[in-house]
């Protein structure tokens, strides 16, 4: 916000549909999402992941080493990327492989 905006936000009562459509848009991407997924090396389907969230989150990938292989096979995860999306409200989701509908509740 520049400081040349004379208008101060006080609530709803003096804004517009649109302004406020986006002042509630902002005030939801103001709570980042982030996400980190576990990837392994030459994976497209990792890659492919990677690069769709990383454009509406922040992401932190983490190359699986043979302990953290081990861990998801144990978890019932049989492929990669292993994701987790951490939400604003608290909560997370988790999934494994390259799934793009979930994906896409979040780039939509």
């Amino acid at each position: 916000m520049n400081s040349t905006n004379a208008m101060k936000r006080v609530g709803y009562g003096y804004v517009s549909r649109t302004e406020q459509s986006i002042i509630e848009r902002l005030s939801r991407e103001e709570k980042h999402m982030n996400a980190i997924i576990y990837t392994k090396p030459h994976c497209q389907k990792c890659r492919r992941t990677v690069f769709k969230l990383s454009r509406v989150m922040p992401v932190q990938t983490i190359t699986a080493d043979e302990r953290d292989i081990e861990r998801f096979r144990k978890q019932g995860y049989q492929s990669f990327p292993v994701v987790t999306v951490y939400k604003a409200n608290g909560t997370h989701e988790t999934w494994c492989d390259l799934q793009v509908d979930k994906i896409k509740q979040y780039t939509e």
